[in-house]
């Protein structure tokens, strides 16, 4: 079995701006319902897998499913810490993908959510850590950069 170490010092933050309150956008991030409207690295994928167990301990799965595409791509992880509506902490791997290599284990980083009150609006800083590379890193941030653009969509069109 082959599995990279994860370096502590590489990692990404993101940030964005959401027309929402933080209960709002909180509550995007954690409910299966709200996930599918708007999880994806791109607007144009859909979401068909979001699971969510919101506790301490507990597990999540989320899956994005490219245009096109006959599996979608699936996170999973562990809730480190939740504190609605102002943070959460997980875990995150990707399942294994048929392109894969044999033996291949993903490996698991760490991935902490803030929800931050600036009146009727929530600034969304997120922040990826302890990747194996820097690929790895940039390959994320074109993700997160995608998922909070479409969450940015969500609340635009009114939800």
């Amino acid at each position: 079995m082959t599995q990279s170490t994860p370096e502590a010092g590489i990692s990404l933050r993101v940030t964005k701006i959401i027309n929402a309150p933080r209960e709002r956008v909180f509550a995007a991030w954690t409910q299966p319902e709200l996930l599918h409207k708007w999880w994806g690295a791109h607007e144009s994928f859909s979401a068909p897998i979001a699971e969510v167990d919101l506790r301490v301990g507990g597990k999540y799965r989320f899956g994005m499913l490219e245009p096109g595409k006959d599996e979608p791509y699936v996170s999973y992880g562990v809730y480190r810490e939740v504190n609605p509506p102002e943070k959460i902490v997980f875990t995150w791997a990707w399942e294994k993908m048929p392109h894969d290599a044999e033996g291949f284990v993903p490996a698991e980083t760490l991935v902490t959510v803030e929800f931050i009150e600036k009146g009727d609006t929530t600034e969304v800083v997120l922040t990826h850590e302890q990747f194996t590379d820097e690929p790895m890193r940039e390959e994320h941030q074109g993700g997160w950069i995608g998922c909070l653009d479409s969450l940015e969509k969500l609340f635009a069109a009114g939800s």
